[in-house]
């Protein structure tokens, strides 16, 4: 992808994976199209992103408080993309929950007794979300001719091919995720777009350090600015090539 004004939007993009691709993919070249749940998240990134002194109005980049999960706000996303830059280049789907949001406990709930209220919220977050930011952008991309889609999903050596106990939720919605983008990418490829699942290890972020990983690992992340320059990699491939199932580990874990 030639990335000289590119724009790409990246979804949670506020915070995690998804804040280090914001500065990765603008250090790049991109315009970006921030989207998360909390303004002052947003803005944060933002301020990552600007020039000392640049005003919003200024800004090559765009931030847009939206949820994933709610499918007018995801075609909300693409209009405000369209008035802002005119086309989209990109999209990584990085929204994701590791546990219910309102819930404090430190060790998740085994499956007999997992409350349907906190299935639904990681199913909705983690699959559904990433189901309708992809919706919502592909027709941009079909009338372009070309366009580049990053999911992201989970190592197979975690939650993203291999169950793993008192994680049924996550399980289930990072294998959908795999599913999804491959059948996505077998419908649209003839469209010039390139549909990917990446697979990162364990990554140093808030959404881990909520969670029973940070016990589990002792240590053992990858940065989520390795990840984000992962992302970049990707992009910058050429055309008429893909990776299938890119994973990114730390050192000695094997898959």
């Amino acid at each position: 992808m030639d990335i000289d004004s590119k724009v790409a939007i990246v979804t949670g993009g506020s915070s995690g994976i998804g804040q280090a691709a914001c500065i990765a993919l603008a250090n790049a070249g991109f315009h970006l199209v921030v989207v998360g749940t909390r303004g002052d998240r947003i803005n944060a990134t933002l301020n990552l992103l600007h020039s000392s002194g640049m005003s919003q109005l200024d800004s090559p980049h765009l931030g847009l408080t939206l949820d994933v999960t709610n499918e007018d706000d995801m075609q909300e996303m693409v209009s405000k993309t369209l008035e802002r830059f005119g086309r989209i280049d990109l999209l990584v789907a990085s929204a994701g929950l590791g546990k219910p949001s309102r819930s404090e406990r430190v060790m998740p709930h085994p499956t007999a007794s997992l409350p349907l209220e906190e299935w639904n919220e990681v199913l909705s977050v983690n699959l559904t979300g990433v189901f309708l930011s992809n919706r919502a952008v592909l027709p941009v991309m079909m009338k372009q001719r070309g366009g580049h889609i990053i999911n992201i999903c989970s190592s197979t050596t975690l939650y993203g091919l291999r169950g793993q106990p008192y994680a049924p939720a996550y399980c289930a919605s990072k294998f959908g995720v795999v599913g999804f983008t491959e059948s996505v990418a077998e419908e649209v490829y003839s469209y010039g777009i390139r549909v990917q699942a990446l697979f990162p290890g364990p990554v140093k972020t808030p959404l881990v350090a909520q969670t029973a990983l940070v016990r589990r690992f002792g240590g053992g992340y990858i940065s989520a600015a390795d990840i984000a320059g992962t992302i970049v990699y990707l992009v910058k491939q050429p055309s008429d090539a893909t990776m299938i199932h890119p994973h990114i580990l730390p050192f000695g874990i094997s898959q």
